[in-house]
């Protein structure tokens, strides 16, 4: 039997059958295969029909991909380097519209996506698993500036765009690095004045880790200056400055860290809170699913919202039918937007920075302070 079927040389070595087996099973020219394969449009269907035909019973299934890829240089995927375990950033509404995004860009191109969540418990394993992606570019999600992940990234030295921190002025390869995400200090400032004109002056903050190695529990000042987490850092300042602006001192503002974005850490987080701020009237939190852990906890306690607290999320991710008030932020349009521009960079564009607007969405769970 012809070796070049496939089924065996005189070694008896199987052999993966190729374009010259197919074309002759089929009675057609080796390009003829190749352009059922990568230009179909240009083969009648009944032409694509039997070649396909006869492709499958050779057990052919198209151009090695490998091989493919050693030829063009390119892998034809994009890695995404998430902040947090897998399973969790499925959960996390912000991360799945933030990847759906992704996902908008990336599909009109035919590109795959591969994902390389981090083990905070296990930073060791952080360079291990970046360094074997195979990719062609890198988004990175939400990263902590000193986490080991970010510098194993960037030794890549691949097209990188960054997804909200770390910030430019936190990393010193700006040059090869594009960035997208929002002002910050703005939204959160939106947040809390918005709490001060409804007349609440005993206020909470429940914040995001502010470093790779932060843990669950209060935050004081000196923690709060000294955070590399460019996300929570740029939220705290922006609530620092509007309720300083409003006459309240940010030294009588309550900060708990929450270690991961949600409802139960919110939850936790809340409870600690107001057992060291009992007279606390209302709560900004750093995230959608830490101000619902919010509400939750407050039901708990016998509180209710807005009526004894009044809670402020971030991002609008949470089922309008919750009622939060929150800050929106456009999720989705982050993630389409940082793959467009990571394209662009693929194409031998520079970096660029773009700053998505966002805006304070008032619902249910904010309410003037009751009279006393």
């Amino acid at each position: 039997m012809d070796a070049a079927v496939g089924t065996g040389d005189a070694d008896g070595v199987r052999r993966r059958p190729g374009v010259v087996a197919v074309a002759r099973a089929a009675g057609v020219s080796p390009s003829t295969v190749s352009n059922v394969y990568n230009r179909p449009h240009v083969v009648t269907a009944q032409l694509r029909e039997r070649v396909l035909r006869a492709a499958s019973e050779l057990g052919y299934a198209g151009a090695d991909p490998a091989a493919r890829s050693l030829r063009s240089g390119r892998t034809g995927a994009l890695g995404v380097v998430l902040r947090e375990r897998l399973a969790y950033s499925f959960d996390d509404p912000a991360a799945v519209c933030f990847l759906q995004g992704v996902s908008d860009a990336a599909d009109p191109q035919q590109l795959a996506l591969v994902i390389v969540p981090a083990y905070p418990e296990q930073a060791g394993a952080f360079s291990p698993a970046i360094g074997r992606a195979a990719v062609d570019g890198l988004l990175l999600y939400s990263l902590v500036a000193d986490d080991p992940l970010v510098e194993a990234s960037l030794g890549r030295r691949l097209p990188t765009v960054v997804i909200d921190s770390p910030a430019p002025g936190d990393l010193g390869v700006t040059e090869r690095c594009g960035f997208v995400g929002i002002d910050e200090r703005a939204a959160a400032g939106a947040a809390v004045t918005h709490l001060v004109e409804l007349g609440h002056r005993r206020l909470g903050v429940l914040s995001l880790r502010l470093s790779a190695d932060a843990h669950a529990g209060a935050v004081d000042a000196a923690s709060q200056a000294a955070a590399t987490a460019s996300v929570p850092r740029g939220r705290l300042e922006g609530a620092r400055r509007a309720a300083e602006a409003a006459g309240v001192g940010w030294s009588s503002v309550a900060v708990e860290q929450c270690q991961i974005s949600d409802v139960e850490s919110g939850r936790a987080a809340t409870h600690a809170l107001l057992d060291r701020a009992p007279g606390t009237t209302a709560i900004f939190a750093l995230s959608d699913p830490i101000a619902l852990g919010a509400r939750r906890a407050a039901a708990e306690r016998g509180l209710s919202v807005p009526g004894d607290l009044s809670i402020v999320g971030f991002d609008d991710s949470a089922p309008e039918a919750d009622g939060l008030t929150t800050i929106h932020q456009p999720l989705r349009e982050k993630g389409r937007a940082a793959t467009e521009a990571l394209l662009r960079m693929l194409a031998g564009e520079q970096g660029s920075r773009t700053v998505l607007p966002t805006r304070l969405v008032v619902r249910g769970s904010t309410a003037p302070l009751a009279a006393a």
